[in-house]
């Protein structure tokens, strides 16, 4: 039998974007090991996520993957027709590739404004029946440190993301009548794949500029995201928490 956490999560669903490695898949788990049901969501790495939901099912919970190209309103719409319930949506997937004002170029800006900005909008905005209808539904959506910090050579990544500051922000008002509250985790650069395939060699002075001296992992982020996923967290809303090792202070 599944001990019973602080931060207990059982009898709820929860939709994970971008679910199938890195954040999204500890998500994934950190939920599942929370008493949810997990559903991952993945773009095109069908085994990754297949792999993601075995890793759910043998935690005792039940899991299923879904595609869908979180940038297309018609591929996002039939993605939420195949969920029958959902109390927790985290809005997890993302790209960002290195870019400044001299190399970007307006479809590349175009293409990172749509992943990281224009998903979380639409996939929000499709899965809100579902969210209305279970029990304090919860939205969390992900930032990253350098909309905080400016930092240099991020430039069409930073300022997608600082976008959702603002989506958190008026979400956050628009559903709290709807017993849904809507949040976002701000975590350092974190150890994944893709942050050592576009940044290599970064993590010494990513470690170097934090207060905790450590690389940043992606079950660092669980605890917090378990919490904003539970009935626990019900009068937090339109929060942006930084999880970044003391990178930053508000």
């Amino acid at each position: 039998m599944r001990a019973r956490t602080v931060f207990d999560l059982d009898g709820r669903t929860a939709l994970v974007t971008g679910g199938s490695r890195g954040i999204g898949r500890a998500a994934c788990l950190g939920f599942a090991h929370a008493g949810a049901d997990v559903i991952v969501h993945y773009r095109s790495a069908a085994d990754d996520a297949e792999a993601v939901a075995a890793g759910v099912r043998s935690l005792g919970r039940r899991a299923r993957t879904v595609q869908a190209d979180v940038t297309r309103p018609e591929e996002v719409a039939r993605m939420l027709d195949r969920i029958d319930e959902l109390h927790v949506l985290f809005n997890n997937a993302g790209i960002y590739p290195p870019g400044t004002l001299e190399s970007v170029t307006a479809a590349e800006w175009d293409r990172v404004f749509a992943v990281n900005a224009r998903g979380p909008f639409l996939v929000t905005q499709a899965a809100l029946p579902l969210l209305t209808a279970g029990e304090e539904a919860r939205v969390i959506n992900i930032g990253t440190i350098m909309a905080h910090r400016g930092g240099p050579g991020n430039l069409h990544y930073a300022a997608a993301k600082a976008s959702l500051i603002g989506l958190t922000r008026v979400l956050a008002r628009e559903l709290a009548p709807r017993g849904i509250t809507v949040n976002m985790i701000v975590p350092s650069m974190v150890g994944t794949d893709t942050a050592e395939r576009d940044y290599p060699g970064i993590s010494e002075a990513i470690v170097a500029d934090q207060a905790i001296r450590r690389y940043q992992q992606p079950e660092d982020l669980v605890g917090l995201l378990c919490f904003l996923a539970s009935r626990q967290s019900a009068f937090v809303t339109g929060q942006t928490i930084l999880v970044d090792g003391g990178r930053a202070f508000l």
